[in-house]
């Protein structure tokens, strides 16, 4: 029994060595210790709170920096990687906030609705500093600015990014003049997901960069980026199959499929954002050992220094 254990210890010990396995088995331990599927949670929940006073913001920055459907094209444009039944349960909120939007600035106060949207944004930097093993964040004050600019900065950059008169109408003329019938199909999928994979590692890179309160290296955050966002990809690519219609979603949640889907498709979002800043901290561990490591302050001292 003794020799089975020892065995069993070596290979563990030999597999957690290995550079590139090392690092993905390492990520996934501290995954677990860091109780990140409750960070996912939150972050999912988050997002649905944010999602629509973003939109708006995005939208009123649409009209300064791109074109004036420039929001609307882009918000079909990302919901178009969603599950059918997701699109089906957001596409009609997402046209009818887009449609009283000057309205509902008003109304509510550029301010409040910047503070709101941000939010989201706070929960990540929660999350990440936990995947980081933050004991003691920023102060409240100086938190909160930092991520309110991150959104203004990040969302004026994505609506230039994804501006209608950009890339995608250059890209989709290039491939239908280059295939047809299944090739097309498939080649067009390719693009889509490619472009989201070149846009995702950006903007986890960026995330990774900016949010966690610690000093980055470009050498340790692209990498947990590339991870990060090649899991989105394929799991977007996964739900839109397995989730194709409320069907069978229906008879369990009844008229709440759609929600209970959406909810389905953010926490697995949010867990590919923090699982690329676990590989991202691993590496960054490895890269200068006298930094502490993640598991060296219990997950009650990181909620409340990364808050």
């Amino acid at each position: 029994m003794s020799r089975l254990a020892s065995t069993l210890a070596r290979l563990r010990d030999g597999a957690f060595a290995t550079p590139v396995l090392g690092v993905i088995l390492l990520a996934i331990r501290n995954y677990v210790l860091h109780q990140s599927a409750n960070q996912a949670g939150s972050m999912a929940f988050s997002s649905v709170l944010a999602m629509f006073p973003l939109l708006l913001l995005v939208s009123a920055a649409a009209g300064y920096i791109g074109q004036p459907g420039d929001a609307a094209a882009m918000a079909g444009r990302v919901m178009g990687y969603a599950p059918q039944v997701v699109r089906e349960a957001l596409q009609p909120v997402i046209d009818q906030v887009l449609a009283q939007r000057n309205q509902a600035l008003l109304t509510i106060g550029l301010l409040v609705t910047l503070w709101t949207a941000s939010s989201g944004m706070q929960a990540v930097r929660t999350a990440l500093n936990r995947s980081y093993g933050i004991e003691r964040g920023l102060p409240f004050w100086k938190a909160r600015i930092k991520v309110t600019l991150f959104t203004v900065v990040v969302g004026g950059g994505v609506v230039a990014a994804f501006s209608s008169v950009i890339v995608m109408p250059y890209l989709w003329r290039l491939v239908d003049a280059n295939a047809t019938g299944e090739e097309a199909l498939w080649l067009r999928n390719s693009v889509r997901y490619g472009v989201a994979f070149l846009a995702l590692t950006v903007l986890y890179a960026l995330l990774y960069g900016w949010l966690p309160d610690v000093r980055q290296r470009l050498r340790t955050v692209i990498p947990g980026a590339i991870v990060g966002a090649a899991l989105w990809v394929g799991a977007a690519a996964t739900l839109s199959t397995t989730l194709r219609s409320a069907g069978k979603l229906a008879l369990v949640y009844g008229s709440f499929a759609g929600v209970v889907a959406t909810l389905v498709f953010l926490y697995i979002s949010a867990t590919t954002l923090i699982f690329g800043a676990e590989i991202g901290a691993v590496l960054r561990e490895r890269a200068d050992p006298s930094e502490p490591a993640p598991e060296t302050a219990s997950p009650t001292d990181r909620t409340a220094g990364a808050s």
